[in-house]
């Protein structure tokens, strides 16, 4: 017998923390059991091995996940462009336009490759690894119809709109950023160059590394990481912040799917 969500729920401290980067116990049981979601993420889980077995098996075998739930938003999505006009939008959005048997695609650079985004098809360059995820940020990049160029004006992430409940998850993913590199401030630099970031000055400021990095062209993302310093107690840190027009191109979830995807490649 599957293993459901409130079994799960049992097995955590019910207090929503918020520490596995969801807002309730009950919203990360459900991703869990739905959407596959690392259980070890729960700091606080009170279960065996045995448990954590069984829901690994569970979810390897697809049992009660909901596989659909990624091709539901793309659709959505792909509904949502359809009737955009591409060649009018490419300017604001940084991306090239062209046409393949008249049907219209945008380019964009995402993460150093160079995609091409069909009103029905995402189609990466050869030997590119594909994730079904980056169909959903791009076409909800697309969506928003900005036109904005960045204004070099930096926000926090808790800043925007109806962030608060989303903003703990940032906070992990920067902290976990801290943790992997405290003390490796210039091997830091040296991924953040592989990436393509450029090394700022940003005024006010003084970490030890600060830089921009262009996941997509109208979303620049400035880190800021001051390397720890056991002699005085200090604790490295790090910290994301975004231009002040990024709502116009990103909604808080897919912000956050960036973000998570940039570190990832940071910290690979």
């Amino acid at each position: 017998m599957a293993i459901t969500v409130m079994e799960v729920l049992k097995r955590l401290p019910r207090t929503n923390c918020g520490d596995c980067g969801r807002p309730t116990c009950l919203a990360f049981a459900t991703q869990v059991i739905k959407e596959g979601e690392d259980l070890g993420k729960c700091p606080h889980l009170v279960a065996g091995e045995e448990f954590g077995e069984l829901i690994r098996a569970q979810q390897q075998a697809g049992v009660g996940r909901r596989r659909e739930s990624a091709a539901i938003s793309l659709e959505v999505l792909q509904a949502k462009v359809a009737p955009l006009n591409f060649a009018a939008l490419a300017a604001g959005l940084g991306a090239g336009y062209g046409e393949e048997a008249s049907r219209p695609y945008l380019t964009l650079p995402y993460f150093g490759n160079c995609l091409q985004v069909f009103k029905d098809e995402l189609r990466y360059p050869p030997g590119a690894l594909a994730d079904p995820w980056d169909a959903i940020l791009l076409y909800n990049y697309i969506a928003s119809a900005g036109n904005r160029e960045p204004t070099g004006d930096w926000i926090a992430y808790n800043s925007l709109p109806n962030s608060v409940s989303k903003a703990k998850t940032l906070t992990r993913l920067e902290r976990e950023l801290a943790a992997r590199f405290s003390g490796r401030a210039s091997h830091l630099k040296e991924r953040a160059t592989l990436l393509g970031a450029a090394m700022v000055s940003v005024g006010g400021e003084d970490a030890d590394v600060q830089a921009v990095f262009q996941p997509l062209p109208r979303v620049p993302i400035l880190l800021l990481f001051w390397d720890a310093d056991p002699a005085e107690g200090f604790e490295a840190q790090g910290r994301l912040l975004f231009d002040a027009t990024v709502a116009d191109y990103l909604d808080l979830e897919a912000l956050l799917f960036l973000v998570e995807h940039l570190l990832a490649r940071l910290m690979g």
